[in-house]
């Protein structure tokens, strides 16, 4: 591409998505590294002084985490977890002995031992095919990006630098270099590289950062687009948009941002039908820190709590006492609604330190959930201990991820009936009828759930996963995208049969699943008989604005026209025409 096309034509590029939002801005291009470094023959008497500036740039590193850890925007638990391991790490003698040994030994300047070193490690940690490594190795090249900017000051690089608003461009980035990102400067994220649960990920969650990653823009070193467009909802980013685009792009802006304000009117409103029908609307939470705007959004339940995304940053399962802590502060926020926990969901596209003991060539068909803690049995125990005492703060309920069969079920079980009577034997109060409820998102679990309705107390539909595996399609590979279709026949008919075994159990169901934040669905999950829906707190204003503008009546005759579709291209356009039409007549 030539710099003509790059700087007047405009260019739309696809990548995954992995925080929402919408930011149109100036593109900065952030260089991450310090790559040629000199080597230099030290002679004998200055070795002491070489040694000495290895351990003052490691000083100044630690002061550099530490600040970064007092700054309020990064008070988060998940930020704050990232930054104590990043110092636990500059206290192993990787980061301290073995350099002083190794500047002594060779002779040779201090950034080309120390860069020498760490690329050693970084080495032999790639060779692992563990996630728990690769994160390992992400760790030191950032621990290692920052003494070397100490090392070499007239090369320092940081996203504290940055003082006017821009969308940052770069190949990858660093924790730390979010933790060090002012969400008053600092737009959104553009990346090459990057998962959904890397560090960076789930620190630029925390800040609300809009985030795309897997996007393969063109060298922007020698002329920068004059402006880019970022849809962290679509995972779509827009070099030099033209006026059209923009104009677009901004009405979407002003949506929001009219959405948001709506939260005044309607959130003291109930979630009911037009016709008097209530629906439960509860919340999709993953950070403690979503609770303190939670009830602006007007629910008191959470449907969904995502018990893994607290502990990613770790290399260990927590123990029962800092989960316990974390989930009484849970409840006792939630003072007049319910919780839900659902347990560790770890495998698949959520892989954290938990379980570095084997590589998986699949890993969404692998060890994951429910089956990998099952096999985690001493660790399954601690967070099932940690929710029931946690239980007896307010009302809770227990939830399974992917369950497959009954047989998984009896088993999760049967470890909470152990937990219950290792609490009940230590005299520790708990709840004793807490609601246990397992997730359909695979087929198994759907064609069988009127005999898993029989032995749980809820079942909640995770829509992504059961869309994945009826499909057979990856969510996660955007190749593929076009295949992943939640209107197929196949998955309403699911829908529709778990329901109607739940109501025969008379037992609830909830979708928590993507299909429940999105509007043109909700007509139809409710004709379907849906109990209730539970999604992100963005979704919350404009799904309960949709409910309360329908008719249980009219929900229940799309639901019906539906079944008798054939493609999915037949259900989708019909909840598109449906929803244009109750836009163009409410005004949202």
């Amino acid at each position: 591409m030539n710099e003509v096309e790059l700087t007047q034509r405009e260019q739309r590029l696809q990548g995954y998505a992995i925080c929402p939002g919408i930011a149109v801005g100036a593109p900065y291009l952030f260089a991450m590294g310090v790559e040629n470094i000199p080597e230099i023959s030290v002679a004998e008497h200055e070795i002491e002084r070489e040694v000495e500036r290895y351990y003052c740039a490691l000083k100044s590193s630690r002061s550099d985490l530490l600040s970064l850890q007092q700054r309020p925007e990064n008070d988060s638990s998940e930020i704050a977890q990232i930054l104590a391991a990043h110092l636990e790490i500059m206290k192993d003698p990787v980061m301290t002995e073995h350099v002083e040994q190794q500047i002594r030994a060779k002779g040779k300047n201090t950034e080309y031992v120390f860069k020498q070193v760490i690329g050693e490690y970084q080495e032999k940690f790639s060779r692992i095919t563990s996630q728990f490594f690769r994160q390992r190795v992400q760790d030191f090249h950032d621990i290692s990006r920052r003494v070397m900017k100490h090392l070499r000051k007239d090369e320092r690089c940081s996203l504290l630098d940055i003082t006017t608003p821009v969308i940052v461009f770069a190949h990858e980035l660093a924790p730390s270099d979010t933790a060090e990102a002012k969400t008053e400067f600092i737009e959104a994220f553009v990346t090459r590289t990057g998962a959904e649960t890397s560090h960076v990920a789930i620190m630029a969650r925390a800040k609300g950062i809009p985030f795309v990653s897997s996007v393969d823009f063109p060298d922007l070193r020698t002329e920068l687009p004059e402006l880019v467009i970022v849809d962290g909802m679509k995972g779509e980013v827009i070099l030099n948009p033209t006026q059209e685009t923009r104009q677009e792009y901004r009405k979407e802006q002003k949506k929001i941002t009219r959405k948001v304000k709506s939260l005044q009117e309607v959130h003291a409103f109930e979630t009911k039908t037009s016709d008097g029908h209530k629906t439960k609307l509860s919340a999709n939470i993953e950070m403690l820190d979503e609770l303190d705007v939670m009830n602006e959004y007007g629910v008191s339940n959470i449907g969904l709590f995502r018990s893994e995304y607290l502990f990613l940053a770790r290399d260990h399962f927590p123990s029962e006492e800092e989960q316990f802590v974390v989930y009484r502060s849970l409840v006792e926020k939630v003072i007049s609604g319910s919780c839900v926990i659902r347990t560790f969901d770890l495998g698949g596209d959520k892989l954290g330190g938990f379980y570095p003991k084997r590589h998986e060539s699949n890993p969404f068909l692998g060890c994951r959930a429910v089956r990998l803690m099952l096999k985690e049995r001493v660790a399954f125990k601690a967070q099932l201990k940690a929710i029931l005492r946690a239980s007896a703060f307010g009302e809770v309920g227990i939830l399974f991820p992917l369950v497959a069969d009954i047989e998984e079920l009896r088993q999760a079980k049967l470890l909470v009936e152990e937990a219950k009577e290792e609490l009940w034997a230590a005299s520790i109060p708990f709840a004793r009828n807490i609601p246990i409820g397992c997730m359909i998102e695979v087929p198994s679990a759907a064609f069988t759930c009127d005999i898993l309705a029989k032995e749980c107390d809820f079942f909640s539909i995770g829509t992504n996963d059961l869309v994945q595996y009826t499909l057979a399609v990856d969510r996660s590979n955007t190749q593929m995208s076009y295949l992943y279709q939640p209107c197929h026949p196949s998955v309403i008919r699911m829908i529709k049969l778990v329901v109607q075994e739940a109501n025969q159990a008379k037992i609830p169901v909830s979708v928590c699943g993507e299909i429940a934040a999105n509007p043109k669905f909700t007509p139809l999950l409710l004709g379907l008989g849906v109990h209730e829906l539970s999604v992100a707190l963005p979704a919350l204003t404009l799904i309960k604005n949709v409910i309360r503008q329908i008719t249980i009546v009219e929900a229940q005759a799309m639901a019906k026209k539906v079944e008798a579709f054939t493609t999915a291209e037949q259900i989708e356009a019909l909840l598109n025409d449906h929803y244009e039409t109750l836009r163009a007549t409410h005004s949202f």
